[in-house]
């Protein structure tokens, strides 16, 4: 597992940054990072200039800030003030998809940190840019996150890179002997619809699963108690397959992989961790990135 030394935390100034900075506060006994920076972005001087004819005791735009800064830094001083962990807050006043993200290019962060408001329906609820470009790892804190980390599911596919995933669940589980599920939702080829397969069809898409299991754990070295489950997904989203074994395992934390593509069209379009996270599993997601790769893509996309 890559070592996740610099945190940049978003916080919106609404009941959801006590639920980030408790959570955040909590993985520090299991992650241990260097440093902690937390963000808000005002969305623009219209809405202060607002805000400070609302507030007569806000004579100016600085004393607006200021009052932000009060409120902001005594929620992180709660769970803070006793921890070896820098921290720093950042303001910012624009629009806050693109301030976040320029933010981010200059502190180049390994993890970024950011709430997830099941109440909110709709792929706007998670700024699409963040996830396409930025080469930080992401987690999505929901408001029913519990402070534990004794299961873990992660969605494999047999690559590289779900090795990857299921191996930093191992890690952030593993000092507490927690259980690791790794999940593989597949579909029977489409020859078989509208009709079952018979039973000897079964029996060779076991075969064939299980051989892609055994195959997968040797060459990456998955450790033994690391537990495979098949997933049939008939109809519907494999999401809520997930979903269906999320609630079944009651996990803590979901990991998952995302893919370098290479390809300028990967920006256009979504892969299966980007639907993850439009998705309401009510745990946290945390989607990891290679870095070194991402920074590269990027790099290479935009010069």
């Amino acid at each position: 597992m890559e070592r996740y030394e610099d945190w940049f935390v978003c916080l919106d100034l609404t009941s959801m940054d006590d639920i980030l900075i408790g959570y955040t506060n909590f993985l520090t006994t299991e992650m241990k990072p260097k440093k902690i920076t937390f963000t808000h972005v005002i969305k623009s001087q219209d809405v202060a200039d607002e805000m400070i004819e609302l507030f007569p005791d806000l004579k100016d735009q600085g004393d607006f800030e200021k009052a932000i800064r009060d409120e902001l830094e005594g929620k992180i001083d709660k769970h803070f003030s006793n921890s070896k962990v820098e921290t720093e807050l950042l303001l910012k006043t624009g629009r806050p998809t693109d301030e976040i993200i320029n933010s981010m290019n200059e502190i180049k962060p390994d993890l970024t940190i950011m709430g997830k408001k099941s109440g909110y329906i709709g792929k706007g609820v998670i700024p699409r840019k963040i996830m396409k470009y930025v080469p930080s790892s992401i987690l999505f804190v929901p408001e029913t996150s519990r402070y534990q980390l004794d299961k873990a599911l992660v969605p494999v596919d047999f690559s590289d890179q779900s090795a990857n995933a299921v191996k930093a669940a191992v890690e952030l589980t593993g000092d507490k002997g927690g259980h690791v599920s790794a999940q593989h939702v597949y579909n029977y080829p489409a020859r078989f619809f509208p009709y079952l397969p018979e039973d000897d069809d079964e029996e060779k898409m076991n075969n064939y699963l299980n051989d892609l299991q055994d195959k997968f754990v040797k060459k990456h070295s998955i450790p033994d108690d690391v537990e495979f489950v098949f997933s049939l997904n008939i109809e519907g989203s494999k999401m809520d397959q997930i979903y269906d074994q999320v609630v079944h395992d009651q996990v803590d934390l979901i990991v998952a992989a995302s893919k370098a593509d290479k390809k300028i069209t990967s920006i256009l379009r979504e892969d299966f961790t980007d639907q993850m996270a439009y998705y309401r599993f009510g745990v946290p997601l945390l989607l990891i990135k290679n870095k070194e790769k991402h920074q590269k893509f990027l790099k290479s996309l935009f010069s």
